[in-house]
């Protein structure tokens, strides 16, 4: 089970629609949708962690999108053209996803997956629950010698 030292932990944004806190000594980023994100909160909320993980240098992402509802079209298309492909320029390793319970949020970030599929940079997975996400995103993989 994983468990963090939350004395490190820096919250970079806490509004009605995104929770985001980094730890640096895990160089992990936790962003928590909470329900409907207008597109201007939307936007926001990926380019904040994108600059933070690409600055500081983070390897591990924790996306929880349990709450989150849907995902306007021409949002879904600015993630895909523009800020996937920053993000493909960053020291990511892993992002971990707790899928929505929302089908039209659940559709997009499909949508989104698949269309950046052969691009991707760093390994992607679902989960239904935060405790399987972190164990995946932290397990260290043996080297052989």
């Amino acid at each position: 089970m994983r468990t963090f030292r939350q004395i490190d932990d820096v919250v970079l944004l806490d509004e009605s629609y995104l929770y985001v806190r980094c730890s640096m000594h895990e160089r992990f980023i936790h962003l928590q949708w909470k329900g409907h994100a207008r597109s201007e909160e939307y936007r926001y909320g990926l380019d904040l962690a994108l600059n933070f993980v690409a600055e500081r240098g983070i390897f591990y992402w924790l996306a929880d999108l349990r709450t989150m509802t849907a995902i306007l079209q021409q949002d879904e298309k600015w993630a895909n053209e523009v800020w996937f492909p920053k993000l493909f320029n960053t020291r990511l390793e892993k992002m971990a996803i707790l899928r929505s319970q929302d089908y039209f949020n659940q559709t997009s970030v499909q949508r989104s997956f698949t269309a950046v599929n052969g691009k991707l940079t760093f390994k992607v997975a679902w989960f239904p629950e935060t405790q399987e996400a972190l164990d995946w995103l932290f397990l260290r993989e043996a080297v052989s010698a």
